[in-house]
């Protein structure tokens, strides 16, 4: 992985709604904004707990920006604004 390169942990609840929300907008903003430069991984808590809790994530949905630096985020990432701010896009 590249220094140009960003890589995410989304924590999803299943088919909650909100959560395949997060999804669906952390999808379009790599794609418009990191086309081939990003990586998503999707854990449900769900199914997956214990990784939530060594990430301290409590709430879901969370997007945690595990490189190129460390940013949590939490929610729909409805604000693309607010969002691309946080990730300094």
């Amino acid at each position: 992985m590249s220094a140009n390169e960003y890589r995410f942990r989304l924590f999803v609840a299943g088919n909650e709604p909100n959560s395949h929300l997060a999804e669906q907008n952390l999808r379009s903003i790599c794609q418009e904004y990191l086309s081939g430069r990003h990586d998503i991984e999707i854990v449900d808590v769900l199914t997956d707990f214990e990784a939530a809790l060594n990430a301290q994530i409590m709430v879901a949905p969370a997007v945690v920006l595990v490189a190129p630096r460390s940013v949590t985020l939490f929610g729909t990432l409805a604000d693309k604004a607010a969002v691309m701010s946080a990730l300094a896009l």
